[in-house]
């Protein structure tokens, strides 16, 4: 096999292989820091999920001081103590809830330390996007919400173009000027049978298994894996070409030759199983000789 590998076609297909399992090692590198990132990220939101229940302006920063731009809190239980800004009320358009498209509504909270945008729920779109449907207005007075964190959309809300009370992102700056008031940066969404939800349909958590959304862990380590299996065959294929094709000449008596042929040649350069043929041709038609003389003694005889 060793003869077979110092040919030059196997020195190329080795050099062409090792290209392969570079960039493949490479992929395979790749998904390692990848399945770690995520690791990292479901382990942080399934934290931030579970963390003890804090006042928003503890968690964030009053709003004139925020220590956070919301990322590192999202999935965070937070309370927020205020009152309902139902005039300065946007729905928030493109949204999907259960497999159903309509509008998340987004009211805003003022407290002593700031205004909170509250996504109090989801209104299902019954008609034509161009005009806005008909919610349920938030309870008057002081309430006591608690939510879940999530951060804010640095693109533009589009409000100026949109329907009537319609947004496309949650922006809190284009909020803060429209309201003329300090805005965290994120909202909060609203949990079951909290003060605004009535005639909503409540916003549904996250799914914990895999809160970062996108590939599951598993799935980054099962690339993992594939990559480096895959280097590990291009690597290998050449010296199973190799050793395919000494076993195959040593079941046909000797190297193959030019024509693909294999065993040896004769000194007319026909192979070694033409030059078989025609010995095997030779000794049939002698026998047959033998045979017709031996016939025709016994045949003078009698």
């Amino acid at each position: 096999m060793l003869a077979t590998l110092r040919q030059p076609r196997y020195l190329g297909l080795f050099g062409l292989m090792l290209v392969v399992a570079t960039l493949c090692c490479l992929a395979g590198s790749w998904q390692v820091i990848r399945f770690g990132e995520k690791h990292r990220a479901n382990h942080e939101l399934r934290h931030n999920n579970k963390d003890v229940l804090a006042d928003v302006s503890t968690v964030l920063g009053p709003a004139d001081q925020q220590i956070s731009d919301g990322h590192a809190q999202q999935f965070r239980h937070v309370t927020a103590t205020g009152t309902y800004l139902a005039a300065s009320q946007t729905l928030w358009r493109g949204q999907n809830v259960n497999g159903d498209a309509g509008y998340v509504v987004i009211t805003p909270l003022r407290t002593t330390h700031g205004v909170l945008l509250i996504a109090r729920g989801f209104v299902p779109l019954t008609a034509s996007a161009s005009s806005s449907p008909q919610v349920s207005a938030p309870p008057d007075g002081q309430v006591t919400v608690t939510v879940r964190l999530q951060p804010g959309d640095s693109h533009s809300d589009r409000f100026a173009t949109l329907p009537t009370g319609q947004i496309e992102t949650v922006n809190p700056s284009e909020q803060s000027q429209r309201l003329h008031s300090l805005v965290w940066n994120g909202y909060g969404e609203l949990l079951d049978s909290q003060p605004g939800t009535a005639g909503l349909q409540v916003i549904p958590g996250p799914d914990l298994s895999n809160p970062a959304g996108g590939a599951v862990e598993p799935q980054h380590a099962a690339y993992v894996v594939q990559w480096f299996l895959f280097a590990g065959l291009a690597l290998a294929a050449p010296f199973v070409l190799a050793n395919a094709e000494s076993r195959r000449d040593r079941g046909s008596g000797g190297p193959r030759g030019s024509d693909g042929s294999g065993g040896p040649r004769g000194s007319d350069g026909s192979s070694g199983s033409d030059a078989s043929d025609r010995t095997g041709r030779s000794a049939r038609a002698a026998r047959k000789a033998r045979k017709a003389s031996l016939d025709d003694r016994l045949a003078g005889r009698s």
